[in-house]
């Protein structure tokens, strides 16, 4: 009976070691799996980035929209696998050198390398702070302490209506060409990685730019509103508030936003 007790005991234990060795076996075949798909993910960014840098090099298309976002490609990536590689300027050579030491520091990824890379690849944090949050921060500053058309005002409170005529267009320009055009990159990235950000993640940014949008078109209509114009509509009341109230709409959701990234600046 002893003996018998010990052999049900001893098929007991190997039951339970088999199916502990099963369950080993199947989470490093998991493990595996999913850092094989990294490495794999990792190469088709890279050998999208080396497809886009071709492009930019033969001027195949728009140079400039084109390089902006690739430019935050490229620069997503190499943060997430830790290179020193950065493309910063329109610069055939520098595009070269640098998409080349990029493709080094991808291939010698080991799987669990490559898995860490394409978490921090896909990481909202990531994401925000590599390709929008600078200039985000620059339509905040353009928004807020910089608004042109208050500075338009004073700066033309003595000024003939011909002298404020023929600054009118270049204020415009510099308004256009500067937050105008950051938030239109801002929004492209938000589009772009739309699918890495949470549902309330996506409302508070697109609530934000759609808020800041509505104050730089403010300015425009109000530095556009000072030709051949006797009353300032900037000193209505309506038109105040409003611009107003969607501003600090736009702070608020972006501050919040920012803070549960973590990335939220003091003065916010």
């Amino acid at each position: 009976m002893k003996n018998s007790r010990k052999i049900a005991e001893g098929v007991a234990v190997l039951i339970v070691a088999f199916s502990l060795m099963g369950c080993t076996s199947k989470e490093s075949i998991s493990k595996n799996t999913k850092q094989e798909e990294a490495q794999k993910e990792m190469k088709i960014e890279l050998t999208f980035l080396q497809n886009e840098c071709d492009r930019l090099i033969n001027k195949d298309e728009d140079v400039e929209k084109t390089f902006q976002s690739y430019k935050n490609d490229f620069n997503l990536l190499s943060v997430s696998v830790n290179s020193t590689a950065k493309v910063n300027k329109m610069n055939n050579d520098e595009l070269e050198v640098s998409i080349n030491n990029l493709e080094k520091d991808v291939d010698k990824l080991n799987g669990e390398e490559a898995l860490k890379a394409y978490t921090k690849y896909t990481s909202p944090k990531t994401i925000y702070k590599v390709t929008m949050m600078d200039n985000m921060r620059s339509v905040v500053d353009a928004t807020d302490r910089n608004d042109k058309s208050i500075d338009f005002f004073y700066d033309h409170l003595h000024s003939s209506q011909k002298e404020t005529n023929r600054d009118i267009k270049p204020t415009v320009n510099d308004i256009k060409n500067g937050p105008v055009y950051k938030l239109s990159i801002v929004q492209d990235e938000l589009q772009k990685h739309r699918d890495d950000f949470s549902k309330e993640q996506l409302e508070q940014l697109e609530t934000a730019t759609k808020g800041f949008d509505y104050s730089l078109d403010a300015q425009l209509k109000t530095l556009r509103s000072y030709k051949n114009i006797v009353n300032n509509p900037y000193t209505s009341n309506n038109f105040d508030y409003e611009e107003e109230e969607k501003y600090n709409g736009a702070r608020t959701y972006l501050t919040d936003f920012e803070s549960n990234l973590g990335v939220a600046k003091p003065e916010y």
